[in-house]
């Protein structure tokens, strides 16, 4: 472990997508058993986390937030491949769902805009693997891309723009292009696998992950691909980065001698 590591949780068990829901709170998913993953909350400073939805009985994962955190939206996992988006407001628990059917056709990685009108996602497709937008009411369904596999959108912070990671180039790489999925720009031209981009408050960067020579480490990069900073030390796996909101630090998932905890660490 790098010394400018934190580590947030000692458990060691099976993490993956961790989100800020406020500065001081983290959601993230947990593998709890050999057939359910469970959205856990993280109160930084805290030494547990404990559990969004106790009395859940089903698969929950991939949660993302408004910027108000008024309204969220998760996948849930009935089984038979059936990966649903679930909408819920925090409020009144009230939820819009959108179905695709199952087979083949599950939502993944959602991601919501930050007035809470939209959230797009990667779902399969004749072609390969598209993203697609839904509206809050989980219906107005708009396809963003098309041909080969795109997947880990992100909505910037002012809404106007997605992140994501195509295949379009022969290589999983980071693109951005406009929230209507005009304009797709790549991100520098990296060698090697980039995977699910996350954006700084401020807009100007992404933090990433970046499989180098099959070492999994967090970067974070300008838009344009200058300034290439890597954020984490070490052989071992580094993954799954979220950018906090004041912009100083980042939260992710980090595989230490066979344990999985969140760890945080400063963006210089």
């Amino acid at each position: 472990m790098s010394s400018s590591e934190v580590r947030l949780t000692a458990d060691g068990v099976l993490k993956q997508d961790p989100v800020f829901v406020k500065a001081d709170q983290v959601l993230f998913t947990v593998l709890e058993s050999a057939v359910q993953t469970r959205i856990m909350r993280l109160r930084l400073g805290e030494k547990s986390a404990t559990k969004l939805h106790p009395d859940a009985t089903t698969s929950e994962f991939e949660a993302t937030f408004t910027a108000d955190g008024g309204t969220y939206a998760f996948v849930q996992s009935k089984g038979n491949l059936n990966l649903k988006l679930v909408i819920r407001d925090a409020a009144t628990g009230k939820d819009a769902v959108f179905d695709p059917g199952g087979g083949f056709a599950g939502v993944r990685r959602p991601s919501f805009h930050p007035a809470g009108d939209r959230v797009c996602f990667g779902i399969p497709a004749a072609t390969g693997q598209e993203i697609a937008s839904v509206g809050r009411d989980g219906r107005d369904r708009k396809t963003l891309t098309a041909g080969g596999i795109n997947n880990w959108p992100a909505y910037s912070p002012d809404g106007k723009r997605i992140a994501f990671c195509s295949s379009r180039d022969g290589t999983l790489a980071l693109f951005v292009m406009g929230a209507d999925g005009t304009g797709v720009k790549r991100v520098g031209k990296l060698d090697g696998m980039q995977l699910r981009p996350s954006w700084s408050p401020d807009g100007a960067r992404l933090c990433f992950t970046w499989n180098r020579g099959g070492v999994y480490g967090i970067y974070s990069t300008n838009l344009d691909g200058t300034e290439l900073v890597r954020l984490t030390d070490g052989g071992e796996r580094s993954d799954f980065a979220a950018w906090s909101p004041d912009g100083e630090s980042v939260v992710f998932v980090g595989e230490r001698k066979g344990r999985f905890d969140l760890y945080r660490v400063r963006v210089l």
